[in-house]
């Protein structure tokens, strides 16, 4: 049985720019696969780095790291399977793809450090999640992505930010006040990308809104679930403002 990731905010992370950059794109059988084949990776990035960090900080194969190496296996074959047929046809995709192990081995060295949770590390993984947007633009035309596309993937950037400084300013930083003025003041500033397009003004005054709102103590599941209004309405309000 395929062990699902308990990390609920990260399939936010990979929803939001596939769904914009489909849209963008228009619905192709090459970027669904690739669609598919993204998501298909996440778990086993996930479940391989926790089985190469707990090997790493125990210095021998335990029976955890065993098992998470099991768990990550038919999630990298089921992977990979969709990840050769997409070589073949765009062979450029070498380049991203090692990029990206780079930048996977990179949060491995910050999760054998103990800052898996820090806010470098959320960032790393912020922009790697980015980075499924422009390249599915480029998959589908062919081509280097329209400013549209980058400017849909600073906006969704931006949002991202915005989340996990809220989230953790009601979480694992609730204790440390700057983190809630953090959250408030990014959050206004923000809203500047009404002067890009006016319908930015919805999921950023939103997002706003609930920065200054929620207070520490609700239920995990309570704020998850703003956060997945909110990203339906930065969706929404994306395409509506580069389209």
């Amino acid at each position: 049985m395929l062990r699902i990731p308990p990390q609920h905010g990260a399939w936010a992370y990979l929803a939001v720019p596939l769904i914009a950059g489909l849209a963008l794109a228009g619905l192709t059988w090459i970027g669904v696969l690739f669609a598919v084949t993204w998501v298909l990776a996440y778990p086993a990035s996930y479940y391989l780095g926790r089985a190469l960090v707990i090997r790493w900080r125990r210095g021998s194969w335990s029976r955890l790291a065993k098992r998470e190496l099991r768990d990550a296996v038919p999630w990298i074959a089921l992977a990979a399977l969709g990840a050769v047929v997409l070589v073949v046809l765009r062979p450029w995709l070498i380049a991203a793809g090692l990029v990206l192990a780079l930048a996977w081995l990179v949060g491995l060295g910050l999760a054998h450090a103990g800052r898996e949770r820090g806010f470098g590390n959320d960032l790393l993984l912020i922009a790697q999640s980015l980075v499924a947007l422009p390249l599915l633009w480029w998959l589908t035309e062919g081509s280097a992505p329209a400013p549209p596309v980058w400017w849909a993937t600073a906006i969704i950037g931006t949002y991202f930010v915005g989340s996990v400084i809220h989230v953790k300013s009601l979480i694992r930083e609730s204790d440390d006040r700057r983190w809630h003025v953090a959250n408030i003041g990014y959050h206004v500033v923000a809203l500047a990308w009404g002067l890009y397009s006016p319908w930015l003004l919805l999921p950023f005054g939103v997002a706003l809104v609930r920065a200054v709102v929620l207070r520490p103590g609700m239920a995990a599941a309570r704020i998850g679930a703003v956060e997945a209004v909110v990203s339906v309405l930065v969706v929404v309000a994306t395409l509506l403002a580069v389209g």
